[in-house]
């Protein structure tokens, strides 16, 4: 299993570091991915081939023991989290999503979604383990 975050506009230099610390924690199974467009999306993550995960602001509102709960059901299939550009999501990929994930009911630029995003995503694996990181 891989679970990839991927993001359709690029992130400043800081925050991608921040991002790839988190990626680097988890040993290659967690991979940040930059997109150019919503086709290189579809061509890159298949809907038969991935579960995805999709974020926007009208999504599901989950703690975090929930998602890690709702990821652990599916670890047998590579995940893909999409966190879109300022302009949002086309409603056909949030139509395919396997789950629509709100953050917060607060708004956040695309890059502080996608930092908090990876670190969600650390913390839900590290329940998962049982690892005593999340208290």
């Amino acid at each position: 299993m891989k679970i990839y975050l991927a993001n359709l506009d690029k992130l400043s230099a800081s925050i991608n570091e921040e991002v790839l610390k988190y990626a680097k924690r988890l040993n290659g199974t967690v991979e940040p991915v930059t997109l150019k467009n919503i086709a290189a999306f579809e061509k890159r993550f298949p809907l038969a081939q991935f579960t995805r995960i999709v974020l926007s602001e009208e999504g599901t509102l989950l703690n975090t023991k929930q998602l890690a709960d709702w990821i652990n059901l599916r670890l047998s299939k590579n995940m893909v989290f999409l966190v879109g550009s300022a302009y949002g999501i086309e409603p056909e990929i949030k139509q395919s999503a396997d789950l629509l994930l709100s953050l917060s009911p607060l708004t956040f630029s695309h890059e502080h979604a996608f930092l908090l995003l990876s670190e969600q995503v650390y913390r839900c694996l590290m329940v998962i383990k049982g690892h005593p990181y999340h208290h």
